[in-house]
This record gives C-alpha cells, sequence and structure tokens, in this order.
C-alpha cells in the first residue's frame, strides 16, 4: 500500500511540475509578446499553439509516469502548479524580464542613434557622390545627342528647303517653256 500511494504522490508532484512548466513556457510567450507587437489574430494562433504544446507536453509525460491514467489530482496538481508559478516566479520574472527588454531596446536606440543613422548619412553622401559622377557623362551625352539630333533636323530641313526650291524651279521652267511655245 505504502508503494501506491508514495507513486501516486510522486505522479501528483509531477503534475504539479508540468503546471508549472506551462506557466513558464506561457510568460516566455508574453516576452516574445512585448517585444513584437503583432496583430490579434496571430495571438489567438499563438495561444491555440500554446495550448496543443501544453496538451502534448501533459500528456506525454502522463504517459512517461503513469502509462496515461488520468485522474482527478493531476488536473488538480496542473492547476495547482500553474497557480503557485503565477503567484511567485512569473512576478518577478516578467519584472526582470520587463527591465531587460527595455535595457536591451535602450541600448538599440542608442546604437541606432550614435552609429546607424550617422552610417547611414555618410552611405547617403556617397551614393549621392556616385550618382553625381554618373549624371556627369550622361548629361555630357545626352547634351550632345541632343545637339546632334537638332542638327540633323536643320539638315533635314534644309535637305527639304533645296528639294522644295528644286521642284519649284523645275515647274517654273516647265512653265515658261510652255509659254514661249
Amino acid at each position: 500500500m505504502n508503494q501506491i500511494v508514495s507513486s501516486q504522490s510522486m505522479l501528483f508532484l509531477t503534475s504539479v511540475e508540468i503546471g508549472i512548466l506551462m506557466g513558464a513556457l506561457f510568460d516566455l510567450i508574453r516576452i516574445f509578446r512585448k517585444l513584437l507587437k503583432h496583430p490579434n489574430f496571430l495571438v489567438q494562433i499563438e495561444d491555440m499553439l500554446y495550448w496543443i504544446v501544453c496538451g502534448f507536453v501533459a500528456f506525454y509525460m502522463l504517459y512517461i509516469c503513469n502509462y496515461a491514467e488520468i485522474r482527478p489530482y493531476i488536473f488538480i496538481g496542473i492547476i495547482l502548479g500553474g497557480i503557485f508559478y503565477f503567484a511567485t516566479f512569473s512576478v518577478v520574472f516578467m519584472k526582470i524580464a520587463t527591465i531587460v527588454i527595455n535595457y536591451i531596446k535602450a541600448i538599440i536606440h542608442k546604437l541606432i542613434q550614435w552609429v546607424i543613422i550617422p552610417c547611414m548619412r555618410v552611405i547617403k553622401l556617397m551614393i549621392r557622390a556616385v550618382i553625381g559622377w554618373i549624371k556627369m557623362p550622361i548629361r555630357y551625352i545626352s547634351k550632345k545627342w541632343h545637339h546632334w539630333m537638332y542638327m540633323n533636323k536643320l539638315r533635314y530641313r534644309q535637305y527639304k528647303r533645296v528639294r522644295y526650291e528644286q521642284k519649284s524651279d523645275k515647274k517654273v521652267e516647265q512653265y515658261l517653256k510652255k509659254t514661249r511655245t
């Protein structure tokens, strides 16, 4: 009889451990949510995945310890483990995690202000210089091209004018020939 009571009490303590593990996992999800803000539908998906994972972990632990025999005190142990975790460790853990997250955010903000923004300014200046160097030959070629096109247009107009004058001269000569005869 003593063996049965000790195995049942060990199973109860294991279920309390599962409740504590579930609480710690939920705190990790809460920290992730503090780090990255995301829409409500992702929060619901995360919660659904959390409960699926917790269900598998609890069932696996029960399978290992008790061949998956479900007893009411197992659920009570899981609930008590969760309540114990959220009443004690979770408060301290979340305060420390919030302080660490805010500290890391401050460091990243200062890093961005002191390093990345000045580097971006230098990179922008370099890009503008390179673009200026690229634009110079392009402008030169463009000016030469437009000048060449304009000169061709003038030559074409002159050619058309000469052709028109030649045609009109021929017409005048033909007219004069007709009138002389």
